[in-house]
């Protein structure tokens, strides 16, 4: 019986990945034990997948009507102890902003990935956001991927990220990069694992007496995450001159080969 490429559990092993399942495959290795999303081009491969793989790998996926009820459930999940991945399209975190603008003040207990694929140059979308401008407006962490290999590391920092800091961090994967494809070392596959549920009222229910208490915490979580990705890996110079481009996601990309090749 032939084994998915996704499931294949080989440490070391190379194979040539789309950006989105890059991120399906660095969740399985993380410990994922629930994923859900609603399903919009650029994002569409990495439900996709999760459905094709949920059963055999051992984890509970679904399609959600819609993408609040997508993080809504992923959040729960995360409650619960389970590390959780929900994935939507650009337009459809606009649709989540309810639960994305408290999730940060009651915390994350296992790590909580969302993946929220951009489309510039409204490749298949009717409009252009910026979900970027989101982190400092709703208080949390967001990784831009600049290529599949970066989609899957960060993927992984992610979860990390996102339980030692007790945010949710948000992935501003764009079309780009989702449809890129790229060349994934494995690391090895892991089980998921389920903590459970505890209660804390005062934590999980922000009536507004708990919600101003929960508001103050937020600052040090976020100089935690602030330390975490300044020590991460994904800071990079190229090249050497007076002037400088600050860039990332697929742009950064696009820089290096321009500086690259004016080198040649």
């Amino acid at each position: 019986m032939k084994i998915d490429p996704l499931l294949i559990n080989i440490d070391g092993h190379k194979e040539f990945l789309l950006g989105n399942e890059a991120i399906v495959r660095a969740a399985l290795e993380s410990e994922v034990a629930f994923a859900s999303g609603y399903p919009g081009t650029p994002s569409s491969e990495i439900t996709d997948s999760f459905a094709r793989i949920a059963d055999t790998f051992g984890l509970h996926f679904e399609y959600s009507v819609n993408e609040k009820i997508s993080l809504e459930t992923a959040f729960a999940a995360s409650l619960s102890g389970a590390r959780a991945i929900c994935a939507m399209k650009h337009l459809g975190l606009m649709y989540a902003g309810d639960p994305l603008s408290t999730i940060p003040y009651i915390g994350v207990k296992a790590g909580l990935v969302i993946v929220s694929a951009g489309d510039p140059s409204c490749r298949t979308s009717p409009n252009e956001q910026d979900q970027r401008h989101l982190g400092p407006m709703l208080h949390l962490p967001v990784l831009d991927p600049r290529s599949p290999r970066e989609a899957y590391e960060m993927t992984s920092f992610a979860f990390e990220l996102s339980e030692q800091s007790r945010l949710p961090v948000l992935i501003r994967i764009t079309t780009r990069v989702c449809h890129t494809r790229g060349v994934i070392n494995y690391g090895r596959l892991s089980k998921p694992k389920v903590k459970g549920f505890e209660k804390d009222p005062k934590r999980l229910v922000p009536i507004p007496s708990n919600a101003r208490n929960l508001r103050v915490e937020i600052e040090d979580r976020l100089k935690i995450a602030g330390r975490l990705m300044a020590e991460s890996p994904f800071h990079y110079i190229h090249g050497n001159g007076k002037l400088g481009i600050l860039a990332s996601g697929s742009p950064a990309s696009i820089c290096t080969d321009i500086i690259n090749d004016r080198q040649l």
